[in-house]
Order: C-alpha cells, then structure tokens, then sequence
C-alpha cells in the first residue's frame, strides 16, 4: 500500500474511534492499519502570523510495529479533520 493509501485509511480510522487519551501534547488516540499502531493527535488552535487564534488539522505523530517506533508529522485534510473532531466530541459525550 503507498503512503498515500495508508494515510487515509489511519485518518478515517481515527474518524470512528471512541477512545482519546489526553496527553502533554493535547488528546490522542490510537488505530490499528497494516500491523502497525498509529497515534493521531486532535488539533488544537494555532496563532496566525498576526498572532490571532486559528484552527490546525488532525495530524499523524507516529507508528510503532514489528520495525520499531517511527515519528511522523503527516498534516490531514480539513474535510478529515472535521470527521476525527466528530469522533472525539461524540466519544466525550455521556
């Protein structure tokens, strides 16, 4: 599978997941894809150049498998952004 393959099918993964873990880093959950754990990190609010708040994407920090651990930073689109902060809000909800 490409990495391009791969990317989308941890974030849509992450799309549905139902556990967050809250971090240092913000929260995070963790999906299985091709025998590797991936951690995708929820976005939190940047600042512009202006200093001004702004949303970030979801992003992909790392994998961990057979091979080892690898730190990634692979940025989501906006459109899988929003479907992986449904799945958090929806996990939070009681």
């Amino acid at each position: 599978m490409d990495a391009t393959t791969t990317t989308t099918a941890v974030f849509a993964a992450a799309a549905t997941s139902t556990t967050w873990i809250q971090t240092n880093l913000g929260k995070v959950t963790e999906v299985n894809h091709e025998g590797q754990t991936w951690t995708v990190l929820l976005p939190g609010m940047g600042t512009d150049e202006a200093g001004q708040a702004t949303p970030t994407r979801a992003r992909i920090t790392g994998s961990e498998g057979y091979g080892g651990t690898e730190l990634t930073d692979v940025e989501a689109t906006w459109g899988q952004t929003i479907g992986i902060v449904d799945a958090a809000l929806a996990a939070a909800r009681i």
